[in-house]
């Protein structure tokens, strides 16, 4: 492919991906009962049923259960992507998280994840909103830092639990993910040729301050997702006068489903290509059915997932990355309703060799699958949007553990507020507390002596006297599954929260090893 022209040629050295990592929670919900549960007597229910799974292509959703939140799979995801790099987190001077599902309307999820994934204090950190393509906004944002010489790396993640009205259809769409790439100049797995946007004032979908779930004009975001991500691939096109969409190996578009990305595959594989702003570049547009079938289809991670909002165009890069070879093309257009699209070109180095063995692919957390019933999953949701909330209850599993290598992390408990410090702190952020402080330290990896037997006034809600002495909450596994002598690994999790308005509380709890590397 050629190299832009009419466009300012970027610095001598590239910009790109040094490492990715994605995070898919670990419970999933089949689409099919959301559906058979809510349209309870209607009478075409089997059509719409047929519709759901073979028109909108919609599976599985991934869920967020009690101990998962935005800040929690960033982390994860981050966490991933520095393993692949290999360097040490304090060379990070960046962070941009892009969401609409901030657990915080004040206070950072990128100052959260630069701080519990040790980079330091002497980060840029910044939050940025715009809908699905808030993720691949983070990307740009990093991006011309590095660019600029502000930085040397950055990290820019997508990351969402999606929120939706009951019974409308974004319920049976609306999952949960985060995509993060560690962005620099050295070693890279994939560069950043180019980030071509499109945007206008076009309100298909919106969020009015403290509502708690999305509105939209329904069929009216098909018009504005299918304008807006041809638009963005008409200015890649009138930058690269050379291109077609044809030449890229791997294609894919925002997934809000499988129906909306093969809608635009659709419209640009007729003879007569209808849509778009430029007629000049409109040849340039044209897939042929073929690629489609080979070059879009495999990368419709929606199917497993549901909508991941603004980590759907990262973790299917992700994805695609899992497979790519050097020398290959990659065209990723994101969206964000609103409306707001790039078309990012992205060209596969030869450091991408290197990535294997690197930590968890991500048909490694798509197979990483555990389904939940219906019930389950109106916990999951009644929790998540309650207004009025004392504290963050839950059915917990605590063990007693052995250091099983690979290092420690220390943790501050402050007994007189219940709360944990991670990273750890001086003093508790109450002026007036009293304490005690104890700090604790933990294993970077653990293995299980045997499961604790709580009393019964710990067994839902936490206690930070569990931790001092000596426990570790463990997540993401059942009791019965917990063997003595099987491996777990930490992960950052919610253990609690201080009321509707106070502090949410997080730290380290472990779940059975998953990430080898």
């Amino acid at each position: 492919m050629s190299s832009r022209k009419g466009v300012k040629k970027m610095r001598d050295e590239k910009v790109g991906i040094v490492g990715y990592g994605v995070c898919i929670p670990i419970e999933r919900i089949r689409t099919e009962e959301i559906v058979r549960r809510r349209e309870v007597g209607r009478k075409d229910l089997d059509d719409f049923l047929a519709k759901i799974k073979d028109g909108l292509l919609l599976r599985y959703k991934s869920i967020a259960n009690y101990s998962e939140d935005t800040t929690t799979i960033a982390t994860e995801a981050a966490e991933n992507a520095i393993r692949m790099a290999r360097i040490d987190p304090k060379l990070i001077r960046s962070v941009a998280v892009g969401t609409e599902s901030k657990p915080y309307a004040v206070g950072l999820t990128a100052r959260h994840v630069a701080s519990f994934t040790g980079m330091g204090q002497n980060v840029f950190v910044a939050d940025i909103e715009g809908a699905c393509n808030a993720g691949m906004q983070a990307v740009n944002y990093v991006m011309s830092q590095i660019e600029s010489g502000v930085v040397d790396y950055g990290m820019a993640i997508g990351s969402d639990v999606s929120q939706a009205p009951v019974r409308d259809a974004l319920e049976y769409s609306a999952g949960a993910g985060a995509g993060a790439f560690l962005l620099g100049k050295d070693d890279l797995l994939a560069s950043i040729e180019d980030m071509a946007p499109f945007s206008s004032l076009f309100l298909d979908f919106w969020r009015r301050e403290e509502m708690p779930y999305p509105k939209h004009f329904g069929r009216t975001t098909v018009e504005a997702y299918t304008s807006h991500v041809i638009g963005a691939m008409e200015e890649l096109l009138r930058r690269h006068p050379d291109m077609k969409i044809s030449d890229f190996d791997y294609i894919t578009f925002h997934q809000p489903s499988g129906y909306m990305p093969l809608k635009v595959c659709k419209t640009l594989a007729q003879q007569e290509i209808s849509v778009g702003f430029d007629e000049t570049v409109r040849d340039r547009l044209r897939l042929t059915q073929e690629d489609i079938e080979k070059k879009v289809k495999p990368w419709l991670v929606v199917l497993e997932t549901g909508n991941t909002y603004a980590a759907s165009t990262l973790i299917a890069i992700s994805a695609i990355l899992d497979k790519a070879r050097p020398g290959e093309n990659i065209l990723a257009v994101s969206y964000g309703s609103g409306a707001y699209t790039i078309a990012t070109w992205l060209h596969v180095e030869n450091g991408i060799k290197k990535r294997e063995g690197c930590g968890p692919k991500v048909q490694d957390y798509l197979s990483r699958r555990r389904e939940i019933d219906f019930p389950t999953y109106v916990s999951y949701l009644s929790e998540r949007i309650r207004r009025e909330k004392k504290r963050l209850v839950y059915p917990r599993v605590a063990g007693e553990v052995e250091d099983a290598g690979d290092g420690s992390l220390e943790v501050l408990l402050c007994l007189g507020c219940n709360r944990v410090y991670y990273p750890i702190r001086n003093r508790c952020f109450q002026y007036d507390c009293e304490g005690p402080l104890e700090k604790i330290t933990l294993p970077r990896r653990a293995r299980l002596i045997r499961i604790v037997d709580l009393p019964l006034k710990q067994r839902r809600i936490f206690d930070v006297n569990v931790m001092r002495e000596g426990y570790v909450y463990i997540v993401d596994s059942e009791p019965n599954e917990l063997k003595p002598g099987v491996e777990l690994e930490p992960v950052i999790r919610r253990l609690n929260y201080e009321g509707s308005d106070g502090l949410i509380i997080y730290g380290p709890c472990y779940r059975p090893m998953f990430r080898r590397s």
